[in-house]
């Protein structure tokens, strides 16, 4: 069996930055949105409607600094800055363009975000009026060795995985997001419901990005992001296929509703199918 990736240890910062995304149900239609209502829902039961805190009104106009799928998922790095909520609440009286290298977990993404235009103060703002809410959530359980066992089980299919470090956040929910190393993923629990397997398919699938995104730069494909993602559902369908496991991975792909994402490789163009046919060359 493969090895699996390193646990990290949990960020609460970035459970609160995906906790408020995932209420804006006006970025539903784009690519990179976290919208949830199973979350929703979850949140309300602990929490009373979102609509009579800031974060209902919050959640509106973020819908509308955030239109496209670009801005969104720039403004996402946000969730980087700070590992948990204490350090990004010291700094809540400046804004990000006063911000110095000493008070972010991560200075590199300090010119990133200064530059993506007040959108990303927007979302900052709104999780800070949201963390004393937000901190009143039940805290997730995790079971380690559970999911160590299952990330174990996807790791031949996604052989990038193992070389990974991989940090549960709750707000996540059905998504990842992959930053260099880090893949994100959601939190296995019964409430919000998640199931282990989709977790580990999920990881499986944000290692297969970072894979596909290198072998482009290698080979000079020039794909895009969407490219990418789009090579990246391919490559990961056929290794299940080819390990048995096209069962398990078709489980997790219905999580994202008909007619779901394409795993076919006619759907690719020349280009993209020159990027597949090298990841899926043996090493």
């Amino acid at each position: 069996m493969a090895s699996a990736p390193t646990l990290l240890p949990a960020r609460s910062w970035p459970d609160l930055v995906f906790h408020v995304l995932a209420h804006v149900a006006g970025t539903g239609h784009l690519p990179a949105s976290l919208y949830d209502p199973v979350y929703v829902d979850h949140a309300a039961q602990h929490l009373g409607p979102a609509a009579e805190r800031p974060l209902g009104e919050d959640a509106a106009t973020l819908a509308q600094v955030l239109p496209s799928h670009e801005q969104l998922a720039r403004a996402q790095l946000l969730a980087w800055l700070f590992d948990d909520v204490g350090q990004a609440a010291r700094s809540a009286d400046r804004e990000l363009a006063a911000l110095v290298p000493d008070e972010v977990a991560r200075p590199g993404l300090l010119a990133a975000l200064q530059a993506a235009g007040p959108a990303v103060e927007v979302l900052r703002c709104a999780a800070l009026l949201e963390q004393e809410a937000h901190g009143q959530l039940p805290a997730p359980v995790l079971q380690p060795e559970v999911l160590l066992a299952a990330l174990a089980e996807v790791a031949g299919v996604a052989p990038r995985l193992a070389a990974c470090d991989l940090l549960p956040v709750r707000a996540l929910r059905l998504r990842g997001r992959l930053f260099g190393t880090e893949i994100w993923v959601g939190v296995p629990a019964p409430e919000p419901l998640l199931d282990v397997a989709h977790v580990a398919w999920q990881a499986a699938h944000e290692a297969t990005v970072g894979e596909v995104k290198q072998m482009a730069l290698e080979t000079g494909s020039g794909l895009a992001e969407r490219q990418v993602e789009a090579v990246a559902l391919v490559v990961l369908a056929e290794r299940a296929a080819a390990s048995a496991q096209a069962r398990s991975h078709r489980h997790w792909l219905g999580h994202f509703g008909e007619p779901g994402p394409n795993v076919a490789r006619s759907g690719l163009s020349q280009v993209e199918q020159d990027v597949l046919t090298a990841c899926l060359e043996p090493a």
